[in-house]
């Protein structure tokens, strides 16, 4: 019993940062159709950001968000600006293998900068542990977990109760009427698009604490994120979270309780079996 609590509360401290970064891919696909590939090596150099900000100012990870989090955001707008809405409407495969050349481009100049041996950012918290009852938790996975949550309310109240998230919510509802209306689409696909990359700016400094880094994580990371979008439904945000969640128990529970290979396969044994008997519309 202690182990299956133990578990369950890693899974939802992870999960909910899992939900986090899916939520960027959701905001964007939700107004411009687009799945990045990249996704997840955009989280990779949020880390990378984070390891180069402690190597030159000692800056602790959470402190660097004060400067991944617009450095990333600017990146983002820029990224979609001169290489993406050139190409927007344009046939899936091209924004696919667009997205996939992004990948190459952030892994090999992140190898080429930071080498191949695997790094670590310290920060003051990452050995610190929280107990209640028997149940032990790490207290960046804590600070992750609420960060988490924080922003995503944040995120919808944005949504619902501002003007950019009024014309963000009329772009991913029906673009050319909202250009009808005024709004300038163009713009709001920018925003969001940056604002999506921003997240994984957070989310870089919610995981990097304690856990080694390498140029090559970005795959996993975009994998994840994968399987959370599409289980929690591509535009569905509290389906996101709540499949973020999913995910992370899976992976907490198949690391107990299975052998090696076993346990990590977990995950995507759960997302197939969802997919496969979730009821379908007709």
């Amino acid at each position: 019993m202690e182990e299956l609590l133990q578990a369950l509360t890693q899974g939802v401290l992870i999960g909910s940062t899992y939900g986090l970064l899916a939520l960027g891919m959701g905001l964007t696909y939700g107004v411009s159709g687009i799945v990045n590939f990249s996704h997840g090596d955009f989280v990779s150099l949020g880390m990378f950001m984070c390891l180069a900000l402690y190597s030159a100012f000692a800056l602790d990870p959470y402190l660097s968000i004060l400067i991944t989090l617009p450095a990333l955001t600017l990146i983002g707008a820029i990224t979609y600006k001169l290489l993406i809405q050139p190409i927007a409407n344009s046939h899936l495969l091209m924004i696919i293998q667009l997205t996939l050349g992004l990948t190459l481009v952030l892994q090999n100049g992140l190898l080429m900068i930071f080498g191949g041996q695997p790094a670590r950012t310290p920060s003051v918290v990452e050995s610190k542990l929280i107990i209640v009852g028997d149940v032990v938790m790490r207290l960046p996975h804590l600070i992750a977990c609420v960060v988490s949550f924080v922003l995503a309310g944040l995120l919808f109240v944005m949504l619902r109760s501002t003007d950019t998230g009024r014309s963000i919510r009329a772009v991913h509802q029906n673009a050319r009427a909202a250009a009808l209306m005024g709004i300038d689409v163009a713009r709001v696909q920018i925003l969001t698009f940056a604002i999506g990359i921003g997240l994984l700016a957070v989310a870089a400094a919610l995981l990097i604490p304690g856990t080694p880094i390498h140029p090559s994580q970005g795959l996993r990371y975009t994998v994840i994120t994968l399987l959370v979008v599409v289980l929690g439904g591509m535009t569905n945000f509290a389906g996101i979270m709540a499949s973020g969640l999913v995910i992370g128990i899976a992976e907490a529970m198949g690391t107990i309780y299975l052998p090696n290979v076993l346990g990590l396969l977990l995950p995507y044994l759960i997302f197939v079996a969802i997919m496969l008997l979730r009821p379908q519309r007709r």
